[in-house]
């Protein structure tokens, strides 16, 4: 095989990669599987902001 074949071949099993991963994500988004990078807020106490400030002089 030439250099310009192995080229070619890469390029055609890249394309045919990403053609079914935009398939398989379109497919998890229909569904509701992918949340889409939206994050959900947690309500526990781990969620809630840390308002202690060690070195600020407050009790």
């Amino acid at each position: 095989m030439d250099k310009k074949d192995i080229i070619i071949f890469t390029a055609i099993v890249l394309l045919t990669a990403l053609s079914l991963y935009r398939r398989y994500a379109a497919r998890k988004k229909k569904e509701g599987g992918m949340s889409g990078g939206v994050t959900q807020k947690d309500n526990t106490l781990t969620g809630q902001p840390d308002d202690y400030e060690p070195y600020s002089g407050k009790k």
